[in-house]
């Protein structure tokens, strides 16, 4: 199940939704490869689904923190393995374009994020919404 956030700043005029955790779409590769959107990351999907029945996997919506702006990116993560193969995914921050810490995090609740956009307060995190 995942949880629906607010993200917010009383400095600035920051303010957020963030969606994190997984629903029922991420429970096999297969379900996964229907809404994926990265190109290189479905092609590394069908080569699992293909050639390794037996690869495990870990896919959810988290939160990457750019280590240069602090700019945040709510994106899926996902990492397949098996015994021959690897892959998993990596974003950019499309603020700076520096390369995203490797794994998002995956829970906000007791994590004290600096304001993005300001940088004076830590933003307040608000649950609203379950969703699936």
């Amino acid at each position: 199940m995942g949880v629906a956030y607010q993200l917010s700043c009383g400095h600035c005029t920051y303010n957020q939704n963030m969606y994190m955790g997984f629903g029922f779409s991420y429970c096999s590769l297969s379900s996964i490869l229907e809404w994926y959107k990265d190109d290189v990351g479905r092609q590394r999907i069908r080569d699992f689904i293909q050639t390794d029945k037996e690869a495990s996997f870990e896919c959810f919506d988290g939160l990457y923190v750019c280590q240069s702006c602090h700019y945040l990116l709510n994106e899926v993560y996902l990492h397949i393995k098996s015994d021959s193969d690897d892959y998993t995914n990596r974003h950019t921050c499309l603020r700076c374009s520096a390369l995203m810490p490797s794994k998002p995090i995956d829970q906000i609740e007791d994590v004290q994020l600096d304001c993005p956009d300001c940088g004076n307060e830590k933003l307040s995190v608000q649950s609203y919404m379950d969703w699936d």
